[in-house]
């Protein structure tokens, strides 16, 4: 029996990473996008065709402002790769504009760097 407990514990230790980088999804935000937690920060990603915004909060869930921030993202969509910079525009937003289609399925992976901290990375898979 403890073998298969091992087996268990081992299981999990080997996917936790894997979902970690996921980030963790929650309900539409309030700028009508998708939440998505990830190292020390929380953004909600709102895209339409073309355009790009990232909102982004703090751990407490207050809004950090978003001067000095570097982001970039990696848009799959319809078998298409984009590639968008994304540069701060007011308070805690981050917008960018690029050549792609948002829609069902697609994938979006962000990369930020906040002033003081290490880059962190998320993915977002629009539903």
């Amino acid at each position: 029996m403890t073998n298969w407990v091992m087996i268990a514990v081992a299981a999990m230790l080997m996917t936790a990473p894997a979902a970690a980088h996921e980030g963790h999804k929650h309900a539409t935000g309030a700028n009508g996008g998708t939440f998505v937690e990830n190292g020390h920060h929380k953004l909600e990603v709102v895209a339409k065709d073309g355009t790009l915004e990232v909102f982004v909060t703090g751990e407490d869930g207050t809004p950090e402002e978003t001067t000095g921030a570097k982001a970039s993202a990696v848009i799959l969509s319809k078998g298409k790769k984009s590639e968008v910079l994304l540069a701060p525009a007011e308070g805690n937003l981050l917008k960018g504009t690029g050549p792609f289609t948002a829609g069902q399925g697609t994938t979006i992976v962000l990369t930020l760097t906040m002033p003081g901290h290490k880059p962190e990375q998320s993915r977002v898979k629009l539903d």
